[in-house]
């Protein structure tokens, strides 16, 4: 009997399968944070236009555009919804968070002519914070399962990054980012004998799984204005390679009941390890219009070879050729499409903004519904000629579908909105 419960309880061993492994890497993990109130509230199409501290994320290029020092600083708040169904159950999960989304300082050289800017900051640049939970009754053979799984993290860059015009209408620039991040990951299975059919009032599996990141790469840009009313950008980061330093716990417990001839037992395991992991290049262009001196619309594309994401040493799971094998045959390439907008409301200093983004899944072969669609809304008020204010709206979502437990088992079907506001202060002096 004891064996039987054993083979329903495996379904929750999640990192036992690699090729779940290999798509929960700091890459694939979460969902894209970004900088900026106004960057983000105009779908994040900002490579072309990129004119605050911002900029060293975006296109570190647009920083040539500051003339006075800038101090900068930004809070997010986001909502992530689950809904799962998994054999006929559904259940809807919440995580909320809150967090520094960025805060920088930028600071131009005096030059004889054109301009000369620096900038140096903090800034949150992917979330891991989300959550997957169902419960249900599971009739053969008749215990009632409860699973949950809580993540929280993120990855970072601390970011040096530097500017210079060209030519009056060419600027270009470099970014040096140093990636620092942690994931913490934790899974929690619980069953119940309802129906006393066992020998056994409930079992539990934990396990937590807690990974810190660090690495280096750099980002180049080039800006080229033309006709003042046209703007041009372009962008390349190169790859970066992540060190990751993982810690693994899981702890199994079994209560029996009174008349049972087992005995009560606990155990727990643990182990770590370290392993690299490389991601491909990303290159991105961009475009600006000035259609009248108070409407600008926007529009970037960002691609990305997934399939040449390697690693670097032997993963924790899984063999390494093997591992990197299935990012060359299961990832794909992608276009990432963001459009923005903004209007300047005459007379009152304030500005409307709108956007959308299309984010394909790396994944090969994937459902349409597996893309990443966002839509984001906000404004910017400039409190006066050093104070400016801007907020963000972005909403997205995005369906998963797979066997996370078992092949043998019904797939799970997972329905995902997220909202993120954004809230942002710049001083300049």
């Amino acid at each position: 009997m004891r064996k039987n419960i054993f083979i329903i309880l495996i379904v929750g061993f999640l990192f036992l399968s690699p090729n779940v492994y290999s798509q929960s890497e700091a890459f694939f993990l979460g969902y894209g944070s970004g900088v900026g109130g106004r960057a983000l509230s105009m779908g994040s199409a900002y490579l072309a236009i990129a004119d605050d501290y911002s900029a060293t994320l975006w296109n570190p290029a647009g920083l040539t555009q500051l003339r006075r020092m800038e101090l900068f600083a930004s809070l997010s708040h986001s909502q992530f919804m689950n809904e799962a169904t998994f054999q006929g159950s559904s259940n809807t999960d919440k995580t909320s968070k809150t967090n520094l989304n960025s805060v920088g300082f930028a600071f131009p050289i005096p030059t004889y002519r054109g301009s000369l800017v620096f900038a140096v900051g903090y800034n949150r640049v992917r979330n891991f914070d989300s959550g997957f939970s169902f419960s249900q009754f599971v009739s053969d053979p008749g215990v009632q399962q409860d699973y949950t799984e809580i993540e929280e993290g993120g990855l970072n860059n601390w970011v040096f990054s530097g500017a210079m015009e060209m030519t009056p209408n060419l600027s270009i620039g470099g970014s040096l980012n140093l990636w620092r991040g942690k994931d913490d990951y934790h899974l929690n299975l619980f069953d119940q004998d309802v129906q006393n059919l066992f020998y056994y009032k409930d079992f539990s599996y934990d396990q937590q799984l807690v990974t810190d990141y660090s690495g280096v790469n750099f980002k180049f840009g080039a800006l080229y204005k033309f006709l003042k009313v046209f703007r041009f950008a372009a962008t390349i980061a190169t790859p970066v390679t992540l060190n990751a330093d993982e810690k693994w716990r899981e702890t199994t417990q079994q209560i029996e009941d009174a008349d049972s001839p087992y005995e009560d037992y606990e155990e727990t395991e643990s182990s770590s390890w370290k392993y690299k992991i490389r991601a491909p290049f990303v290159f991105s262009a961009g475009s600006a219009v000035t259609l009248l001196p108070n409407i600008v619309l926007s529009a970037d594309v960002e691609y990305t070879d997934w399939s040449q994401t390697r690693y670097l040493s032997e993963p924790p799971v899984g063999d390494e050729f093997k591992q990197n094998l299935n990012f060359k045959q299961d990832f794909d390439q992608t276009i990432t499409y963001r459009f923005g907008g903004e209007f300047t409301v005459p007379l009152i200093n304030t500005q409307l903004r709108a956007g959308m983004i299309r984010q394909p899944s790396p994944l090969v072969n994937a459902s349409s519904k597996a893309d990443r669609n966002y839509l984001t809304l906000g404004g910017g008020i400039l409190l006066d000629k050093q104070v400016k204010i801007d907020f963000a709206w972005v909403r997205g979502w995005w369906e998963k579908e797979g066997s996370y437990f078992s092949d043998d088992l019904p797939s799970v079907n997972e329905k995902i909105n997220l909202d993120k506001f954004f809230a942002t202060m710049s001083i300049r002096f």
